[in-house]
């Protein structure tokens, strides 16, 4: 029978958490590692399959003790800095947490040949300014360190199933949504933005305004993530096709309280543009399904995201 036992490293962001919600519905055993399991525990609700398990992930001994204890089916890389602004200024961090844990991982598991699928959590930032659709083979020249240190977890997982035969497989992330995004990326501070100008006439500082992205809802990566891995070790693509300039974000969220965005926002360039900005990013979402057989259906973007977050804020209070 299967071993139903999932290890997910960093999993207390977005993906991290939502991915534990699907795979305890499924009745894995879920064990979340993180770096600090006191300050996260407020993100997990007790459950008889879920254990929060401390990991520093540039021990080795301590990845095969963790590995060697659950023996798990699968494993999500999903620990690294996140943010392509932030890896200016902490490029060490950056490349180690995405490039040295990821490596180590894979390193464990080849040594002690254990069985087990090991999914990367790779980006569309290693790919840089294209102005075409991007497939997983278009050319990869990064323009941020985040970028490069996801290109590098990215040819690492893939080397070691190409050359070591290891289950592996490489996510290529296009941006993602959720109620546990942090607040200062774009779409949350959108929707906090038109909040806060509802409430309290509040004005918030923005960047470049003139970029444009497929915004995706997190379960719904999740769901198709977990549909892609079911398939043979591969890279894909994760996105749903669906693209919208931050402008048109910021109408669909200001409309929400009849409000004129343009009234509330200030454009501050010295703090908030960078030089490498990448304006437009578009994925060619659908040959990976095609190719996999897998029918996506998208039902929350544009639109319909913002005022989930909003309704979501609102709630909580934020």
């Amino acid at each position: 029978m299967k071993n139903l036992v999932a290890i997910i490293v960093g999993g207390t962001g977005q993906f991290g958490i939502i991915t534990k919600e699907f795979l305890l519905k499924k009745n894995y055993k879920v064990i979340v590692t993180t770096r600090s399991i006191n300050k996260k525990k407020k993100l997990f609700k007790k459950h008889r399959n879920l254990k929060l398990n401390k990991l520093n992930i540039y021990n080795k001994k301590e990845i095969n003790k963790l590995l060697y204890k659950y023996k798990p089916s699968l494993v999500f890389y999903y620990a690294g800095q996140s943010s392509p602004a932030k890896s200016f200024f902490c490029k060490k961090e950056t490349y180690r947490s995405n490039v040295l844990g990821c490596k180590n991982f894979l390193d464990i598991i080849l040594k002690n040949n254990y069985n087990c699928k090991f999914v990367n959590a790779s980006s569309c930032e290693m790919y840089g300014k294209i102005n075409d659709k991007i497939k997983v083979t278009s050319i990869k020249k990064p323009v941020n360190p985040y970028g490069l240190a996801k290109l590098k977890s990215f040819e690492i997982t893939k080397k070691y199933r190409e050359i070591h035969n290891i289950k592996t497989y490489n996510a290529i992330i296009f941006n993602t949504e959720s109620f546990f995004r942090n607040k200062s990326y774009l779409i949350p501070k959108i929707c906090l933005a038109a909040i806060n100008a509802k409430k309290y006439h509040l004005k918030t500082e923005f960047g470049n305004l003139k970029i444009s992205r497929e915004w995706n809802w997190c379960p719904e990566q999740v769901k198709y993530l977990l549909k892609f891995i079911k398939k043979k070790p591969q890279d894909f693509i994760l996105s749903s096709g669906k693209n919208y300039t931050a402008i048109q974000m910021f109408k669909f969220a200001f409309k929400h309280f009849n409000l004129n965005y343009k009234n509330y926002i200030l454009i501050n360039k010295k703090k908030f543009f960078r030089k490498k900005d990448i304006l437009q990013k578009k994925s060619d979402w659908k040959s990976c399904l095609i190719r996999n057989r897998i029918n996506r259906k998208v039902s929350i973007y544009g639109n319909r995201l913002i005022t989930k977050l909003i309704n979501y804020y609102l709630k909580n209070n934020y």
